[in-house]
C-alpha cells in the first residue's frame, strides 16, 4: 500500500483511548489515556493519528478503571505496538466478539463493497447495539452501504412499537411500555423514523392532546417518506405502510401521504405512484413559446391536487388543493392554521423547501405560490402533510423568507394571522419581521 492510499484501518466510534497493560490481570488491558488523546471534540476518525495505513483491527481483552475487562475493539499499530480501544458514547470500552472483529475487520478493507451475505447479517446481528449503529452510521456517512445490511439493526423493537400504536388505534386491547427504548439505532438506515414513532406511542399510552398526537403523526409520516425502503426489512416495511394507513384514518388530512408511502413500501407496490409531482422544463414548448400562453401541469391524487402553471415570463405558478372537510378524524388539524411543504427539486443542487399557506376556499384548503422557474429542468413534488403554523418552529426564520416572498399580498394575511397567536420568537414571528425589513429596507 502506498502511503497515499487512504488507511483501512480506522476508528468506527467518535471516541478512542491509549490502552495500558493492567499489572495484576496478565492480558489484560485498561484504558489509561483521555478520550482522543484529549481531543474529545474531534472525531477519532479524522484525528491525523489514524491516517497512517500501518493500522491493523484487533480486539482486545480491556475494561475501563475499576470496571469488568471485556473483548474490546481496537486498533493496534505494529511498527510500536501502541493499542487504542474504541469507545461508545459513555466512555466504555465497545464490546466486540471474535467473529466480529473479524468481520469488521473484512467490512473495513472493502469499505466502497461491503460484503451482505447471510453470515454477514448473522453476526452483525450478535454484536451490540453500540457497535453496531457505530459501523452503519461510518458506512452511511462515508460510502453507499447495500440495503441489506440495515437489517441487522434491531428492527424487532421497532415492530413492537408499531404494534403496540396499531393495538392502541384499532382498540383491539392493552398495551405493555416497550421493553428498550428505540433512541438513536435506526438512524443510520432512516431519520425521523423511530423518534416519531417512539414518543407518538408513548403519547397514546399516556392519553395526551389530540394536537400533540397528530403533530407526532404527521412527523412520523414525513419520516418514512424519506426513507429508502430497502434499508427496512419487507415485514417491518408492511407494518409500517398498514401504520400510516390507520394513522390517515385518524386526520383525513394525513391520507395522501399514507398512499404514497403505501406505495413504495408494500411489495410488490401496486400501480403507479400517487405522488403529487410535476417535471417541468425551464423552456416552454414551443406552442407557448410561439402563442405567449401559459403552459399547464397538473396531477391529483383522489382529492388531493398539484397545478403548475409556467408562463412565458418565466414564473411559475404552484396551486395545491387538499380536502377541506376534517371532521371525520379525531386527530384532524385546524383547517385555518395550516401550511403545505412543497419541495423543489433540480439535479444539480439540494432540494428547496417552501412553505404554502392554505386557505379554505370552495370546500377545499387551497393554497398558491408563485415562483421564478429555475435555469434547469425541475420538479415540483407536494406529498409530504401538512402542519400548523407552529410546527415551524424548528425551521429557521431565514429558510422561511423564500416562502413569504413568493406569497401573494391575500396569503402573506394569513402568515400574519397565525403569526398573532404565535410566540414573537417564533420562527414565523422572526420571518415576517426579516421580510418586512427586507421590503421597507
Amino acid at each position: 500500500m502506498s502511503d497515499t492510499a487512504p488507511a483501512p484501518h480506522r476508528p468506527l466510534a467518535r471516541w478512542v483511548a491509549r490502552l495500558g497493560i493492567a499489572g495484576s490481570e496478565p492480558g489484560t488491558h485498561r484504558v489509561t489515556g483521555p478520550v482522543n488523546d484529549g481531543a474529545e471534540r474531534t472525531d477519532a476518525r479524522a484525528l491525523p493519528l489514524f491516517q497512517d495505513p500501518a493500522w491493523r483491527r484487533t480486539s482486545v481483552n480491556a475494561g475501563r478503571d475499576d470496571g469488568p475487562a471485556g473483548r474490546t475493539l481496537a486498533l493496534q499499530h505494529p511498527g510500536h505496538g501502541t493499542v487504542y480501544a474504541e469507545l461508545d458514547d459513555y466512555g466504555c470500552p465497545l464490546r466486540v466478539s471474535a467473529e466480529g472483529t473479524d468481520l469488521i475487520a473484512r467490512i473495513e478493507q472493502g469499505w466502497d463493497a461491503p460484503p451482505t451475505g447471510p453470515d454477514v447479517l448473522r453476526v452483525l446481528g450478535g454484536e451490540s447495539l453500540d457497535l453496531r449503529h457505530a459501523l452503519l452510521h461510518r458506512l452511511t456517512v462515508e460510502t453507499d452501504p447495500p440495503p441489506a445490511l440495515f437489517h441487522a439493526l434491531p428492527w424487532a423493537d421497532l415492530d413492537m412499537v408499531v404494534g403496540n400504536v396499531l393495538t392502541m388505534l384499532d382498540e383491539t386491547g392493552p398495551v405493555r411500555p416497550p421493553g428498550r427504548e428505540l433512541r438513536h439505532w435506526f438512524t443510520p438506515a432512516a431519520r425521523r423514523l423511530a423518534g416519531p414513532l417512539a414518543v407518538l406511542e408513548r403519547g397514546m399510552r399516556e392519553g395526551r392532546e389530540p394536537a400533540a398526537l397528530r403533530h407526532e403523526a404527521a412527523s412520523l409520516m414525513t419520516g418514512l417518506l424519506a426513507a429508502p425502503s430497502a434499508r427496512i426489512p419487507p415485514p417491518t416495511a408492511q407494518r409500517l405502510a398498514r401504520l400510516a394507513e390507520r394513522l390517515s384514518a385518524r386526520d383525513p388530512l394525513l391520507r395522501h401521504t399514507a398512499r404514497v408511502i403505501g406505495s413504495r413500501f408494500h411489495e410488490p407496490a401496486a400501480g403507479r405512484s400517487p405522488s403529487l409531482s410535476l417535471r417541468l422544463d425551464p423552456v416552454l414548448p414551443a406552442a407557448a413559446r410561439t402563442t405567449g400562453a401559459s403552459y399547464r401541469k397538473a396531477v391529483r391524487d383522489e382529492l388531493f391536487e398539484a397545478k403548475a402553471e409556467h408562463t412565458p415570463g418565466g414564473r411559475v405558478r404552484v396551486t395545491l388543493t387538499f380536502p377541506a372537510d376534517t371532521d371525520e378524524g379525531v386527530w384532524a388539524a385546524v383547517a385555518d392554521d395550516l401550511v403545505a411543504p412543497l419541495f423543489v427539486r433540480t439535479a444539480d443542487s439540494e432540494p428547496r423547501r417552501l412553505w404554502i399557506a392554505l386557505r379554505r376556499r370552495a370546500g377545499s384548503l387551497l393554497g398558491v405560490l408563485d415562483l421564478f422557474a429555475p435555469p434547469d429542468r425541475f420538479e415540483l413534488v407536494a406529498d409530504e402533510p401538512a402542519v400548523p403554523f407552529a410546527a415551524l418552529r424548528t425551521i429557521p426564520a431565514v429558510e422561511l423568507l423564500p416562502s413569504l416572498r413568493a406569497s401573494s399580498t391575500a396569503t402573506q394575511r394569513l402568515w400574519d394571522a397565525a403569526a398573532t397567536a404565535l410566540p414573537a420568537g417564533h420562527s414565523v414571528s422572526v420571518a415576517l419581521r426579516l421580510y418586512r425589513e427586507d421590503v421597507t429596507g
